[in-house]
């Protein structure tokens, strides 16, 4: 669960709107910075620690946006020994991309 930039709190459903998603995906500096790391390199595999390194963060000011990209599907997360890893859900990834491009697609300009 997050909060939009309405305020109002979400969670993924099998129906979410690609509004919801880019709600989700952008929601927070870090998160589109971490979107990003897992989009250029598909296949990484690491801890919060690394993946802040990665993208020039502490692992405590990245937790909870990993979290919160776990709790929604896109991440994927594994116990190895008392590491905790993340990595990228490619089924779950595709399914948001297809739903925010459809989103995208359909908005219509106001003015």
């Amino acid at each position: 669960m997050w909060q939009s930039r309405s305020g109002s709190e979400n969670t993924i459903s099998t129906t979410t709107s690609g509004e919801t998603y880019l709600d989700l995906l952008l929601g927070s500096e870090a998160r589109a910075d971490l979107v990003r790391l897992f989009h250029a390199n598909p296949g990484i595999m690491d801890t919060a620690d690394g993946i802040g390194r990665r993208i020039g963060l502490v692992a405590p000011a990245i937790k909870p946006d990993l979290e919160e990209l776990a709790n929604a599907g896109l991440l994927d997360k594994k116990k190895f020994g008392t590491h905790e890893v993340f990595f990228l859900n490619h089924q779950k990834d595709e399914e948001m991309k297809n739903s925010i491009a459809t989103y995208l697609q359909n908005v219509k300009p106001t003015g």
